[in-house]
């Protein structure tokens, strides 16, 4: 449910007359109120002005039932309200347009879904006070760097605790060169997108993710595969490294769980560089074209040579074909 950008009183009035009809999907989750920030910015200049001080911003607020005496002070009351209990935000910013002060997200109480386009993390404002309860974190074309949200909070600037609750989180189509600490507070995660990004290397900081089971790294510059945790290293399904500078894939072979392997378009040379798939029991697609092995007329022939038997017999795709009757005997030769 999106809501284009107006001031003063039509964005109150059509705001609250978009809610009145199609609130109950806010409500339940099921649909997302999207809002422009600089919108969202105006609406917390008059909830400030009108409905509230700075001192009560804090915590789930219960505004009196009839205190206004003017429509449009009813319908302020009724959006705090709203937004109060919505659980799916997104605000975005226009290309080109620099925001001028903070974007306040304290009416916001009950979120458990957050996605962010284009704001700045120091212009954001709040976070702190939902971050505990949010289960599904989107930030694009925002950041440099992890911490800026996950440890400083963005502009509340605030000390680092664990995020209790997310299970998901997607940084992809940002400016991140390289990972840090912050990714120790993530305790739950169990799908993490950092792809579409300048990440050169993972070095230990993926290690804390002990629930992780996707991981999407495409589109980056990495030359080597990620490390992960004991824990994780049994519980990952899907690994996405597509688009990167990889030469080696040495260390895939402790992803002992992986059904999904995303290799295409890298720097990979020769097939014997794939002998650690043979250590992948459970994989069902794997994806290696663009590299420059792909193009060698034995190419399925010789990658089917490394795979495990048991995963080849399961279907497995190879670039999006399923092995041949014929392919799945050669896997079985090397035995």
């Amino acid at each position: 449910m999106a809501v284009s950008s107006h001031s003063g009183h039509s964005l109150v009035h059509g705001l609250a007359k978009l809610l009145r009809n199609d609130g109950d999907l806010v409500l339940d989750g099921s649909s997302t109120l999207t809002l422009p920030a600089t919108s969202l910015q105006h609406l917390t200049r008059l909830f400030e002005q009108y409905l509230l001080s700075r001192s009560q911003q804090h915590g789930f607020l219960a505004l009196p039932s009839h205190p206004a005496d003017t429509a449009s002070l009813l319908q302020l009351q009724f959006l705090f309200d709203v937004l109060q209990k919505t659980i799916s935000l997104k605000l975005i910013n226009p290309p080109d347009v620099r925001l001028q002060s903070m974007v306040k997200i304290f009416p916001f109480k009950s979120l458990k879904y957050l996605e962010l386009k284009r704001i700045p993390p120091h212009c954001l404002e709040g976070l702190r006070g939902v971050y505990s309860q949010l289960e599904v974190f989107t930030c694009s074309k925002s950041l440099s760097s992890l911490e800026e949200l996950l440890s400083l909070c963005g502009g509340d600037l605030s000390s680092a605790l664990p995020w209790l609750e997310l299970h998901t989180l997607n940084f992809s189509y940002n400016s991140i060169a390289c990972l840090d600490q912050s990714l120790s507070l993530l305790n739950v995660l169990k799908s993490l997108d950092l792809s579409h990004n300048k990440i050169q290397k993972c070095a230990e900081f993926l290690k804390p993710l002990s629930e992780l089971k996707h991981l999407n790294l495409g589109y980056n510059c990495l030359q080597r595969a990620p490390t992960l945790g004991l824990s994780a290293r049994t519980k990952l399904l899907t690994l996405i490294l597509r688009n990167n500078e990889l030469e080696t894939i040495n260390g895939v072979e402790q992803l002992s769980s992986l059904q999904h392997l995303d290799l295409a378009y890298n720097l990979l040379l020769e097939h014997a560089q794939l002998a650690p798939l043979s250590m992948l029991h459970c994989l069902n697609t794997l994806s290696l074209e663009g590299n420059p092995l792909y193009f060698l007329k034995t190419h399925r022939t010789c990658t089917v040579r490394h795979l495990s038997p048991k995963a080849a017999t399961l279907k497995l795709k190879l670039d999006g074909i399923q092995l041949s009757s014929t392919e799945i005997s050669v896997s079985f030769s090397n035995l």
